[in-house]
């Protein structure tokens, strides 16, 4: 039996880089990707975002939700959180064996944004809080401290350095939380589906680009700029570190072709006076209803993915300018460190109860560029007895990828340096074979490839 052989190839030429995909920190097999039966653009968007990220199919649940009617605030009650989406997707996650993997979950469009308690939680606070209540006062003050937040929690405070989900879950183990976002939201004041396809699409396209782009911290005589003011110098001085621009001002960027980023604090803003959103770009306002949709009067976090930015932020009810609710502006230092977009906020939320994300979750525009190939294996081969399986890895930095998981239909089968696909026991029919080897370190990058294959 030819014996498993990992290939490490040096490439020499820098100019080369582009040639190669991303290694994500956060991978597309360690996300549950959730889509609302009853509407068609929900299921739309999430096989669309499945296709373009190579989601395993078994990783995507369609929850049975009641029609939304014209009209009705998006709002759901915790005992129905806990009946049409907690418990219905965990069984599902647990019924297809990939429950034991799952780090993170994703919405597709059209479901509610909140919950209705005093005061509101969002949809994504409690998914984090794993359908635990947290207290009122720690929402309603911003008092609840996440585990997944890196600091600093004050000028001068202490800050940690970046990590991937995977990182952290083998150190909090089941006091892990359940990060989340949405890929959008569609509803009234919200963006069309094709806004968000487009927005999925460009942070596909921003991965490993290592963007020369400007981050923009924008400091106004208001509140919602002051209270995150004394974030901004050590962001700065940090991102400079790492060769990225970043500047703190009160112009707004209008017709810059250069925006990577944006944090700001207004009740009213223009996105679409920025000139050009790099892809991957995250850009949000720290104001009162930025994602209380079903309140006029201040701009909403969709108008900054209706610009062309990759993701943003807000609040889902009335936030009170505490800055411990929104994304601190080591965002950009997580994500310019190969974090993906969904790693970088939630290591920079300290308290994430009222917030709703949108978005690109595993956009990684500074994530290492690197590919796996399977060989031995044909796409659509039809496989009858035991197989050996090969896999060549490529990296332009000389980082060994020294641990590999393999999947069929989702479920991991084997790890380590060897892997023989035995067809027994499956179904007759279409399979899905995943190579997956990771590069260890806090921040963890991955790189994957599939092979569909037949069994009789």
């Amino acid at each position: 039996m030819a014996s498993r052989r990992i290939k490490q190839l040096m490439l020499a030429v820098v100019s080369a880089l582009w040639l190669l995909p991303a290694a994500l920190a956060l991978g597309p097999h360690e996300i549950l990707l959730l889509a609302n039966g009853g509407e068609p653009d929900s299921i739309e968007v999430a096989k669309e975002y499945a296709r373009l990220r190579q989601i395993p199919d078994a990783n995507i649940v369609r929850l049975r939700l009641p029609p939304w009617k014209p009209g009705q605030p998006p709002v759901m009650t915790s005992h129905d959180f806990t009946r049409l989406i907690w418990t219905p997707a965990n069984q599902a996650a647990k019924a297809r064996g990939i429950d034991d993997h799952i780090l993170a979950w994703v919405y597709s469009t059209h479901f509610p944004i909140r919950i209705g308690m005093q005061p509101p939680i969002s949809l994504q606070g409690l998914t984090f809080m794993r359908n635990r209540m947290p207290e009122s006062k720690d929402v309603g003050d911003g008092t609840y401290d996440s585990p997944l937040f890196a600091g600093p929690d004050k000028p001068g405070g202490n800050a940690y350095g970046p990590q991937s989900f995977d990182s952290t879950q083998q150190l909090l183990r089941e006091e892990m939380p359940l990060p989340c976002m949405a890929l959008g939201y569609t509803g009234p004041r919200g963006n069309s589906k094709a806004e968000v396809l487009a927005c999925l699409q460009t942070g596909v396209r921003s991965d490993a680009t290592s963007p020369t782009g400007s981050v923009y911290f924008i400091t106004k005589n208001d509140v919602r700029s002051h209270c995150r003011r004394w974030q901004f110098p050590a962001a700065v001085a940090g991102l400079k570190n790492m060769k990225i621009n970043a500047t703190i001002g009160d112009a707004f960027p209008e017709g810059r072709q250069d925006v990577m980023g944006i944090m700001m604090g207004a009740p009213i803003v223009t996105p679409s006076k920025v000139g050009y959103f790099l892809p991957g770009a995250m850009a949000e306002h720290l104001t009162s209803s930025a994602a209380h949709f079903d309140n006029g009067g201040q701009t909403k976090m969709s108008r900054w993915i209706a610009a062309g930015a990759t993701a943003s932020a807000g609040a889902v009810w009335e936030p009170l300018s505490l800055w411990s609710k929104f994304p601190n502006a080591r965002f950009f230092n997580h994500y310019a460190s190969g974090c993906t977009m969904i790693e970088s906020f939630y290591q920079s939320i300290r308290c994430p109860l009222q917030i709703m994300l949108v978005g690109e979750p595993l956009a990684a525009p500074w994530a290492p560029p690197a590919s796996l190939k399977i060989v031995g294996i044909d796409d659509g081969e039809l496989v009858k007895t035991p197989r050996p399986i090969d896999i060549h890895v490529e990296t332009v930095r000389g980082v060994s990828y020294s641990r590999f998981n393999y999947l069929v239909d989702g479920r991991i089968r084997g790890k380590g340096t060897a892997f023989t696909l035995d067809p027994a026991g499956l179904a007759p029919g279409s399979h899905e074979f995943r190579a997956v080897a990771y590069r260890t370190g806090f921040v963890r990058s991955q790189v994957f490839d599939v092979k569909m294959f037949r069994t009789k």
